[in-house]
């Protein structure tokens, strides 16, 4: 046969295929499943894009080369030429004079182009807040509330910066980013870099921070990141929102996995439902395939026409199910855009792409194998009326594997998580299959009920067991989806909400001194507040790992490279901190042994590992000792944690100490009292970052539950397909019972029965499945406290005895309405 022959008998075949109404239900099955994928990429890319610009406001830029010297004009050049927007702003710490008083303030001077991202709040001489993308005006300052109220000052009045004099012309009320300032402890002061200088206040050798500001698309941000990442001057590093803040960076890895746990369940229910839809449409069609066989086409020829109904099918309903899952975005965006603050940017392209590669992934995963089984079938099955079952093989599981892997992968961005919970789900599958075998194979040595609707019902089930596995694994990962979409979901963003308690330290006090740390608690117990913890603290430089000195210029990696640079605070003490999890090794079995605590984040980077030895330059002298532990440290707990701890033996010397505590606002003379008691100590307020942290997780919570929402609604749709997809054999026992007398009643009964006893069975695998799902994800996901919801089983069986009966529901009616004649004639 030529070519031109079979592409035309391939159009007819395919033409005939959609008019008989064949390939509905899998059309259906994998529009849903394209909607379902499509709908949480859209909406979750256009979120994860709304809160990464977000989250840049608090740097007020994309992209940020701090350095202690002004950028190099090569630099400036390079950053202009590609087309990026650029500002400065140079700070640094210096004394203010007003009104005959003088006081230390934390000086900023910003270009005419800051902020490139964020707005900034302003109070007016007139008293009126504006909030936009304003300046300081030449000649001109803006101070916080605490420098005004300090030095006494009011609005319209002048202050001496240096040799200069400036009008005081505006209150800052809030600013970008104050907030990833760890020295906003100090009175703020903002004018104009044309002001600075004038003011005669950088010399050499002053203590400022030069600040290029970058700003862009996704793709020149990333490429000039990786040129400048070979041109970094020294004494320079790069800054952006998630490395300049541990806080807020674990806050949006919790965001991205929480989406990359929505959308892996998602492509679960999607692979069920179009598993059973292939299964049932390839079931229907051996004896058409007898028929083409005997018609002269060879086998290759029959599945060429399958192929390219198939490949039809997956471009068809992956365009019609990425337009759907966009539409559904839409209006799921009007819904929660009040909550997220602002309209979402638009998706990427790779969400678009995502519809017709999805269709097309799953089909080739869970289709073509026993697509490629139709070869075998022989030309005699035209002349019998019974389905052919072909032996299986290990092509058919291996594939839908990797198909999910795949599709999970992509829409989690990270291939090995993707891969763990991949793993997971596979056990959880296998684990069902085998007790539903083992309650099938009780089923049928279990003596007979008396009432005829159970015993039919249950004998139904038993007399085809790998149907009813294969229907009570699709049915139990669906409700398993739901269950954890639902209940798991609360748990774990209650856990989550709860990781930042109401009570969390909003300030830091460093420089405590030996003999001040009972009078400083003292204080606190007058002032009827609770006795803060102290923390020893010693400045250290990492100089060698196994005794290989430390060279930070021979790392790639550019954060490595700078933690290497740098000096590490590091304190001692006898017992595990609160908040800290040991992840690899013991605490302190012999105290009097010299050793190490790392934290997970830092060994990662800097490639330490359980049993290293590593030696710190501490005040001139060298201190080595091996590590025998890795934490996992609660950055956004806001106490006082450190990168490296040792057990009071080793480090236990002079020093100053550190604390966090927790003041509310009516409070806050508490502090100034504190300083005034202690000059020494200086009081850090974090209370803009606690903020900016709470109000992130906030909104990443409502745009996560408005997520769950649409995946909700997708699991309910695809448990309805899988249901449907076994209606034919249900239709044929129910017939066989109508013609030897059985009423509608009874055979009602009879579905009824079988639809309980599968909802109650599978909904009890699922609520442990969850159970497992839960605490996994907790644990291992997003380093959040779990207990086990043992209110979870009667939930899971309850939901899905309501789920199957209602999803079954149209089939119940259809059997009591259909003619047992005609359905038996084209069985």
């Amino acid at each position: 046969m030529s070519w031109w022959s079979r592409l035309l008998l391939a159009a007819r075949f395919v033409r005939r295929e959609i008019v008989s109404g064949e390939l509905t239900i899998l059309a259906l099955a994998l529009l849903v499943a394209v909607t379902a994928l499509t709908s949480v990429s859209f909406f979750s890319d256009r979120v994860e894009r709304a809160l990464t610009t977000q989250a840049t406001q608090l740097l007020a830029a994309d992209l940020v080369l701090n350095g202690n010297q002004p950028a190099p004009a090569a630099i400036r050049q390079e950053a202009q030429r590609r087309g990026l927007q650029l500002a400065d702003n140079i700070s640094f710490p210096s004394m203010v004079f007003a009104q005959g008083q003088a006081t230390l303030a934390s000086y900023k001077a910003v270009s005419n182009s800051y902020p490139l991202r964020g707005e900034i709040t302003l109070r007016g001489v007139d008293g009126q807040p504006s909030t936009g993308v304003l300046h300081p005006a030449a000649g001109t300052a803006w101070a916080d509330a605490r420098l005004l109220r300090k030095l006494g000052l009011k609005l319209g009045e002048r202050i001496s910066v240096g040799n200069s004099s400036l009008l005081l012309s505006g209150e800052i009320l809030r600013e970008p980013d104050g907030a990833m300032d760890l020295y906003n402890f100090v009175p703020r002061l903002m004018f104009n870099s044309a002001d600075l200088p004038a003011t005669g206040l950088i010399q050499e050798g002053s203590r400022a921070r030069w600040r290029l500001m970058l700003a862009g698309d996704d793709r020149q941000i990333s490429a000039f990141r990786q040129w400048l990442g070979q041109h970094l001057p020294a004494g320079s590093r790069l800054e952006n929102v998630e490395e300049a803040r541990p806080e807020i960076r674990t806050a949006l890895e919790r965001a991205r996995r929480f989406l990359g746990l929505t959308a892996m369940l998602t492509v679960a229910l999607a692979a069920a439902a179009v598993a059973l839809a292939v299964r049932r449409y390839l079931a229907r069609h051996w004896q058409p395939v007898a028929v083409l066989r005997c018609m002269g086409l060879t086998s290759s020829e029959v599945l060429g026409l399958f192929v390219c109904l198939f490949l039809l099918l997956g471009l068809l309903s992956g365009a019609l199910g990425a337009l759907a899952g966009y539409a559904v975005q839409l209006g799921l965006m009007q819904l929660s855009s009040r909550f997220v603050g602002e309209v979402l940017p638009d998706p990427g392209w790779h969400s678009w792409l995502l519809g017709p590669a999805s269709s097309l992934l799953l089909l080739a995963g869970l289709a073509l194998p026993p697509l490629l089984a139709i070869r075998n079938v022989s030309p005699l099955a035209v002349l019998r009326n019974d389905v052919v079952l072909l032996r299986s093989n290990l092509l058919a599981p291996l594939a839908a594997v990797l198909a999910l892997l795949a599709l999970a992968a992509w829409q989690m961005d990270d291939a090995m998580l993707a891969a763990w919970l991949l793993a997971g789900m596979t056990a959880f599958f296998a684990g069902v299959a085998a007790l539903a075998w083992g309650m099938l194979w009780l089923l049928r040595r279990l003596p007979a009920g008396p009432r005829i609707g159970w015993r039919y019902g249950v004998a139904n089930l038993a007399r085809r067991p790998w149907l009813a596995i294969v229907q009570i694994v699709a049915l139990a990962v669906g409700i398993m989806a739901l269950l954890t979409l639902t209940v798991v979901r609360d748990d774990l963003i209650t856990a989550w909400q709860h990781s930042i308690p109401a009570d969390a330290p909003n300030k830091f006090v460093i420089n405590i001194q030996q003999n001040q740390r009972a009078v400083l608690r003292d204080r606190f117990v007058v002032a009827g507040l609770p006795p803060p913890e102290l923390s020893p603290m010693i400045r250290g430089r990492l100089i060698a790992i196994n005794d290989k000195p430390l060279r930070p210029s021979a790392l790639q990696d550019e954060r490595a490279r700078r933690l290497a640079e740098r000096e590490f605070n590091l304190s001692w003490r006898d017992d595990l901190p609160q908040g800290n999890q040991l992840v690899a090794g013991n605490w302190w079995q012999d105290k009097a042994k010299p050793q190490f605590s790392v934290e997970q984040g830092l060994a990662g980077t800097l490639g330490i590992r359980l049993g290293d030895t590593l030696a710190f330059d501490i005040g001139g002298s060298t201190y080595r000792a091996r590590v025998t532990s890795l934490r996992a440290v609660a950055w956004d707990s806001f106490r006082v944690n450190f990168f490296v701890l040792a057990p009071p033996s080793l480090l236990q010397q002079p020093g100053s100490w550190i604390s966090s505590f927790r003041l509310d606002a009516a409070q806050e003379a508490f502090a100034n009292r504190l300083v005034a008691a202690f000059p020494n100590i200086t009081i850090i307020d974090v209370t803009a970052i606690l903020d900016e942290v709470r109000a992130m997780v906030d909104k990443l919570t409502r745009a996560i539950e408005a997520m769950f929402v649409l995946a909700l609604a997708a699991g309910v749709l695809v448990l309805w397909a899988a249901l449907a997809a076994t209606r034919d054999e249900r239709l044929s026992d129910i017939a066989l019972m109508r013609a030897l007398g059985a009423s509608r009643a009874q055979l009602r009964a009879v579905v009824l029965a079988e639809l309980a006893w599968l909802g109650a069975f599978t909904g009890l695998l699922a609520a442990l499945g969850a159970m497992g799902i839960g605490g996994i994800a907790a644990s291992k996901l997003f380093n959040l406290p779990w207990s086990i919801n043992f209110w979870l089983l009667p939930i899971g069986m309850t939901c899905g005895v309501a789920v199957v009966t209602l999803a079954g529901w149209p089939l119940v009616g259809r059997v009591t309405r259909a003619s047992p004649l005609a359905i038996l004639r084209a069985a």
